[in-house]
């Protein structure tokens, strides 16, 4: 079965993308979905149905100007989720290669005719010491990183966790999610980020069950949106796994946040982040989720869905 999209012929796709539109440019792991090397049951489903079982590795758009992470597979996601002309902020959540890949800075600088804005990038404590290790690295671009800042292609921030900042016309405050980076003592940073018609997202991704600190940070937060991971579907909870999420745990994530009232009464939540380890397949998957009977609707994102912010 074909289940490749074809890009010889691509429409101009950015049209479509307005400051009310988010757009899950990936939903998979950190292997993606099917993992070249894997013979497993899920990989070897996906490659014969394809589909919605066809995951890039995640990041998710937030209107014309915003992206969460930017990964390895963000070449091909462009080509069929919308370029990244646009883009001038990138909320990354932690070090590990999936989420952000230095090679994308590459992209950026090898683009003939440069956009008229820089790309600012955000990270949060010990996860910005990963940038000082690339200006200091001989293989990040050959030791080249700060000619390549100091031209104004880019730019990056240091943000700590549970403070609030004006970033273009968005309100972000990143909170701690619970899940080791690359850096000694990095925790991944999820993010409330206050819409510019007053609605919020709360994006968590990656972590496990959130620590007593964040869940009451978050106390009444209200979000209207939820993107969420749930990397391991149908498993059960096991405590080298605590770094994320499956069904049980994401149902027992929820039942805190509601507790708390930081998700708003029927909130939308969209599952992300799927690993191949399981046999929830995407309909398997979505049909457990419906099974859950909470007030709030879950959707088990795929790559290219579009949804209303």
């Amino acid at each position: 079965m074909e289940y490749m999209t074809d890009t010889t012929m691509l429409p101009d796709i950015d049209l479509g993308i307005t400051e009310r539109t988010g757009i899950f440019y990936g939903t998979g792991a950190s292997e993606g979905i099917p993992n070249p090397f894997c013979d497993c049951e899920m990989c070897n489903h996906a490659r014969k149905y394809g589909g919605r079982d066809i995951r890039k590795r995640s990041c998710f758009r937030v209107g014309r100007d915003l992206m969460i992470d930017m990964g390895p597979d963000i070449f091909s996601q462009a080509l069929l989720y919308g370029s990244l002309r646009d883009i001038e902020h990138v909320l990354i959540t932690h070090t590990h290669d999936d989420h952000f890949n230095f090679e994308a800075l590459g992209l950026i600088m090898m683009a003939t005719v440069h956009r008229h804005k820089p790309i600012h990038f955000y990270l949060t404590e010990r996860a910005y010491d990963y940038i000082e290790e690339l200006r200091n690295s001989p293989i990040a671009f050959g030791g080249d990183l700060r000619r390549m800042e100091s031209q104004g292609l880019y730019y990056f921030h240091l943000l700590s966790c549970f403070e609030t900042y004006e970033i273009g016309k968005y309100k972000v405050t990143p909170v701690r999610g619970n899940h080791r980076g690359n850096m000694p003592d990095e925790k991944s940073a999820n993010y409330l980020i206050q819409l510019p018609d007053g609605k919020k997202l709360l994006y968590s991704l990656d972590t496990g069950l959130y620590s007593e600190e964040t869940v009451e940070f978050l106390k009444n937060a209200g979000a209207d949106i939820w993107v969420t991971e749930c990397t391991f579907g149908n498993l059960s909870p096991q405590e080298e796994w605590s770094a994320h999420l499956c069904v049980e745990t994401l149902m027992e994530q929820t039942k805190r946040l509601d507790e708390k009232n930081a998700l708003a009464p029927g909130c939308p939540v969209y599952v992300t982040h799927i690993n191949h380890c399981h046999t929830a397949y995407h309909e398997k998957l979505q049909s457990l989720l419906d099974q859950t009977q909470g007030e709030h609707p879950f959707t088990v994102a795929y790559d290219g869905l579009h949804i209303e912010l």
